[in-house]
């Protein structure tokens, strides 16, 4: 999972993604998990990185079968990634306005992230 870097106000998860450059540093082996909020990041982000994401219906008409078993699949993936943010959301600091001194709240996200693992090899 990743963590980036904090933003305060609302900026899209995939335009943060592309104003960082993290998508060039993710090595071509590896398969990144997405949702469907991350439309169009295949093409920007050019055909040697193995992205999944579940397919939108077509306007229209339905899925295949074969596409409603690999978005349960990718959707079954991604549960787990969401479980985990809102584990760490679990944590007032995380859902809170942040009105402290800049930084900080990057080493909340992290400190969050740890509590979080550590409750599930406790559990």
């Amino acid at each position: 999972m990743l963590l980036s870097p904090t933003k305060n106000g609302k900026i899209h998860d995939k335009k943060q993604l592309e104003k960082e450059g993290t998508i060039k540093n993710i090595p071509k082996g590896v398969t990144s998990w997405v949702d469907k909020g991350f439309q169009g990041l295949q093409k920007s982000s050019g055909n040697e990185k193995v992205i999944m994401m579940p397919k939108k219906k077509p306007r229209g008409r339905s899925l295949s079968e074969e596409q409603k078993a690999e978005n349960a699949l990718i959707s079954g993936i991604r549960m787990r990634v969401e479980h985990a943010i809102g584990g760490m959301k679990r944590y007032g600091c995380l859902s809170q306005v942040y009105r402290n001194k800049n930084g900080i709240d990057d080493k909340f996200a992290l400190v969050c992230a740890g509590l979080w693992n550590f409750h599930l090899k406790c559990a």
